[in-house]
């Protein structure tokens, strides 16, 4: 398999035709497939996450960890970064090798961190073209500095405001538009190991707590002055005490270009914050109502992501739960008004049982509908003795999209049905083919990377760029005609659980001949179109 390089298109341009360097989709492989394939083990990703647990049912032991996928070494491949559960056992960094397989590469990109991890965010935070790297962790977090070289540098004063805590997702948003990446990290709970809490239902046997016996934590916004990161959460308005964040993604719910953030909170209200501008959100979940249940109570919310789910204008919202706790399908009804169909679009007694961490929405057939991706796994690995109807170990989810009614169907897979602790999962086009495989972190487990062989339809893949340092313009939205539809799509950083995806959008439309046109739209303002974009390619577009 040859290397892919993207097709650079300067911002500037608008193109009445592009043709394209030649079709860059490998040939399928001869004889039958299963629509999705676990590779890990022949890829070389020999990543086993261990989770610190010595018998005393410490609360982080079940919770971690995340994965990320980003180009660190800006080779045109995205490569795979694993955060680890116990500062005996350090994070592992895998490079895309190009050919489908994975080079353990940790040692010598000094991406080894040993802390209580939890989940990764990526970003180019000082402007240099590099993609850097937030770790989240229990009692203290990290930056790590591309250097530029294939290593990485800490970068500890760059967060000298950010308190130590239990955190869990981070997201990168310009919030403030000043064009510095700015990081919203979420805090759980307030816990140490000396305020751990002995949870034992038959008053014998010790399992995990929830968190309703921990008091929250107030989710942390550092403003990146381009030099280091200043704490805003105050005067930002998103500094709420009663908070239990495990997800957050961004979002643009009004559609006005200024980046809001939803927040999936564990046992709490979810919190939906909407940007005002000048630096200051508004916490909306009440009144747009993602805050609750339809009966009106909180759920356990672990992972979350936003996107057109069923066709109408507006941005969904999607929450995996607890078990015994259906995930929630947040449907936009109007910009900031939602209502959760999960049961109606056929999502919600299918994930009624499971417990839900990570959370995707991607359209993994490229027939310009997203679908839905849910990585299920329990926090008690004794569960069964307690209820015999749930299991610790649980099959992974994907709802397909059917595309002449807004529903959902499961997807039915060998490799799907493989039970996993699941936890962080991440999607990307690991092997250049155009549509996005997935990678899921198991706790205690070996980590499991599913490569995408359902039959696509024509696809177009966009990197967006600012033009100065050719970092990844994260917040970019895009619009593709085709078809007779107009399909959307947004880059942002977080979204699932404790991970990050691709810097990249992927916008397929199914049997349509070719997209009529494509228009960018950058995060602070102007946009670039492109008539008969070339199917099948990924484009660098640069600002």
């Amino acid at each position: 398999m040859r290397a892919r390089r993207g097709w650079l298109i300067a911002g500037a341009l608008t193109a009445a035709a592009c043709t394209p360097p030649g079709d860059s989709t490998p040939p399928a492989a001869e004889g039958a497939r299963d629509v999705f394939a676990s590779v890990a083990a022949a890829a070389g990703v020999a990543f086993v996450h261990d989770n610190g647990a010595a018998g005393a049912r410490l609360l982080p032991e079940t919770m971690g960890s995340g994965v990320a996928v980003f180009d660190y070494d800006g080779d045109g491949w995205d490569d795979l970064f694993f955060v680890n559960g116990a500062a005996r056992s350090p994070s592992a960094l895998f490079r895309n090798l190009g050919d489908g397989t994975f080079l353990d590469v940790t040692e010598r990109a000094r991406a080894g961190v040993r802390l209580v991890g939890m989940g990764a965010a990526t970003a180019d935070v000082d402007g240099d073209g590099d993609t850097d790297l937030f770790v989240s962790g229990v009692g203290g977090d990290v930056l790590l500095r591309n250097r530029g070289d294939g290593a990485f540098e800490d970068a500890a004063e760059w967060l000298r405001e950010l308190p130590p805590g239990f955190s869990s997702s981070a997201a990168f948003l310009d919030f403030d538009g000043d064009g510095h990446l700015d990081l919203f990290v979420g805090r759980y709970v307030t816990w140490s190991p000396e305020s751990d809490r002995a949870c034992m239902p038959d008053g014998v046997h010790r399992i995990y707590c929830t968190p309703e016996v921990y008091d929250g934590a107030s989710n942390r916004l550092l403003r990146n002055t381009g030099a280091g990161f200043v704490d805003v959460s105050a005067q930002s308005g998103v500094d709420f005490p009663d908070g239990k964040t495990l997800g957050v993604v961004p979002l643009d719910v009004d559609l006005d270009g200024r980046p809001d953030l939803a927040v999936a909170n564990d046992t709490e209200r979810n919190y939906l914050f909407v940007n005002r501008g000048g630096g200051a959100f508004d916490e909306v979940g009440v009144e747009s109502g993602i805050a609750f249940s339809q009966s009106g109570a909180p759920r356990g919310g672990m992972g979350i992501d936003a996107g057109d789910l069923t066709g109408a204008t507006g941005v969904d919202v999607l929450v995996g739960n607890f078990a015994q706790e259906m995930t929630a399908v947040f449907r936009s009804r109007s910009r900031g008004v939602y209502e959760d169909d999960a049961a109606q679009l056929g999502v919600g007694l299918p994930s009624l049982m499971s417990l839900a961490f990570g959370s995707l929405i991607a359209d993994l057939d490229l027939d310009g509908w997203n679908d839905i991706v849910l990585a299920n796994g329990h926090i008690e690995p004794e569960i069964e003795a307690l209820r015999p109807n749930e299991t610790y170990a649980q099959a992974l989810q994907v709802f397909l999209r059917v595309a002449a009614e807004p529903r959902f169907e499961q997807l039915e897979s060998a490799a799907l049905a493989q039970p996993l602790v699941g936890r962080g999962m991440a999607s990307g086009d690991l092997d250049g083919d155009g549509d996005l495989d997935l990678v899921v972190s198991q706790n205690g487990r070996q980590a499991v990377l599913l490569r995408n062989e359902l039959e696509g339809g024509a696809w177009l893949g966009l990197r967006p760029r600012e033009s100065v340092s050719g970092s990844a313009a994260w917040g970019a939205r895009a619009t593709v005609v085709a078809g007779g539809r107009r399909l959307h799509a947004a880059m942002v950083s977080g979204r699932s659980y404790l991970s990050s995806c691709q810097a990249a959008m992927l916008l397929g439309w199914g049997d349509a001949a070719e997209a009529e046109a494509v228009e960018i739209r950058w995060p602070r303002g102007g946009r670039v179109r492109l008539l008969r974009p070339p199917a099948r390619h990924t484009l660098v577009v640069q600002h």
